[in-house]
């Protein structure tokens, strides 16, 4: 067992780190001046919750409720406000740097700088700036890796359990440092991390319970994602090669370390690789985002780890790498500060302006993707709602139905694109219309 692991590079003494300060700023001031994405499948359920209706019952919804009630709880105090979305698409990126920089401290500059920019390139080409669960996770996946290298196991399940609140894929996470753990025989470990890692979503359930809605969080959380069959995409061979490229000096650096530190580059290995598995069935770069601390750590420690003959060569590899993701990266790259599927279409602008005219207790149905009713500070018909793209839950309890039918109350305002509601008030590429 381990009993006094080395500190490796975090045995700096405690001081004001500027270097690591100026590019936390860098990372800051990249993430608000590009565009940030507030995915509806979050905001919208976010800001229903903050409106008084209750997950699961009412919003219909497949991910567990961590970073939703988080946002919930914001709206409700400071409102749907785009600097609320914008705070936390980049809040989770910038704790998970942050790590990262304090577990870089020992290495000298230039090459921390490039461990960061290798971090910072990659979580900017997995768009992951935005309100997403995964990339939330980014500040968890290092403490988590900490936690288990100084084997304190109750806290480091209770962190994973964190993210398993979030989405409970990040059960990816438990099951390979479960088969680490039973690897290595470490058998009295076991019941500590699964008691912490289950404690989270058995209070969230106890307080749904009190809602009066615990069956319906234990549907769409558990029987739901394997009843329905999502969207899945075959990797293809450039996703597996960027991946393996990613994880490939964290995965040397864990065979050369031969004392441990903290965290150790081996359980950095096996928690960026449960955070991969996240991106399972459908392979998106998004679904990556909590992996790449720990990877940027493990790149980290195996430029300490090679000797000086080997660094040079660790090091173009990594900057090889930063180069080629961040021109793909910049390619795409909209430096205008605004927030997709929230405020960056005027046309959907001037729908909102539109909506926000009508009486407040006006009810809306929107058949748009982005996120019509927090911008229009507007409620759905019924006390019930699904987000009309996502097809493939239509059938669970019947819910396409009953939101289609409640939308059809005299009075309820209808968003569309003018092709759906020919009929209806045109604004720009959509259309309004009242059900008479």
């Amino acid at each position: 067992m381990i009993r006094h692991p080395r500190d490796g590079a975090a045995a700096a003494p405690v001081a004001f780190d500027a270097a690591g300060a100026a590019i936390l700023l860098v990372h800051l001031a990249a993430a608000i001046a590009s565009r940030s994405v507030a995915w509806p499948e979050i905001t919208t359920p976010a800001y229903l919750w903050s409106r008084g209706w209750i997950l699961y019952r009412d919003v219909k919804f497949l991910h567990t409720p961590g970073l939703i009630g988080l946002l919930a709880l914001a709206f409700r105090i400071g409102g749907p406000q785009t600097w609320i979305v914008r705070a936390f698409a980049i809040a989770g990126p910038l704790a998970g740097h942050g790590f990262v920089l304090r577990y870089t401290r020992g290495i000298p500059l230039l090459r921390r700088v490039l461990v960061s920019a290798f971090f910072l390139v990659s979580v900017f080409v997995a768009d992951g700036n935005a309100v997403w669960p995964v990339a939330a996770m980014a500040a968890l996946s290092v403490p988590i890796t900490v936690a288990l290298t100084k084997e304190s196991w109750w806290r480091a399940g209770l962190l994973i359990g964190a993210a398993i609140l979030m989405k409970q894929t990040a059960a990816y996470v438990l099951a390979v440092v479960v088969l680490v753990l039973l690897a290595r025989r470490s058998f009295r470990a076991l019941v500590p991390l699964v008691m912490g890692a289950s404690a989270p979503y058995a209070a969230a359930l106890a307080a749904f319970a009190a809602l009066g809605a615990a069956s319906e969080m234990l549907r769409w959380t558990i029987l739901v994602p394997f009843q329905v069959q999502e969207v899945t995409f075959a990797p293809s061979l450039f996703t597996l090669g960027v991946l393996g490229l990613a994880l490939l000096p964290t995965a040397v650096a864990a065979a050369l370390e031969k004392s441990p530190r903290v965290p150790s580059a081996a359980w950095l290995l096996a928690v960026g690789l449960g955070f991969l598995l996240l991106c399972y069935p459908n392979f998106l770069m998004l679904q990556t985002v909590a992996a790449l601390p720990c990877l940027a750590v493990g790149a980290g420690r195996l430029l300490e780890l090679v000797s000086v003959r080997l660094a040079p060569a660790v090091a173009a590899f990594l900057l090889v790498f930063t180069l080629s993701r961040g021109i793909v990266a910049a390619a795409d790259a909209t430096f205008d500060g605004t927030v997709l599927f929230w405020n960056d279409d005027p046309d959907l602008n001037a729908v909102v302006e539109r909506l926000r005219r009508s009486p407040p207790e006006t009810r809306v149905h929107s058949e748009l993707w982005a996120n019509v009713l927090p911008r229009s500070a507007r409620l759905p018909p019924g006390h019930i709602w699904v987000h009309p793209w996502l097809r493939w839950y239509f059938e669970v309890e019947n819910v396409r139905v009953r939101v289609l039918t409640a939308a059809r109350a005299a009075g309820t305002i209808w968003v569309g694109y003018r092709s759906a509601l020919p009929g209806g008030e045109r604004i720009g590429a959509y259309a309004v219309e009242v059900v008479r």
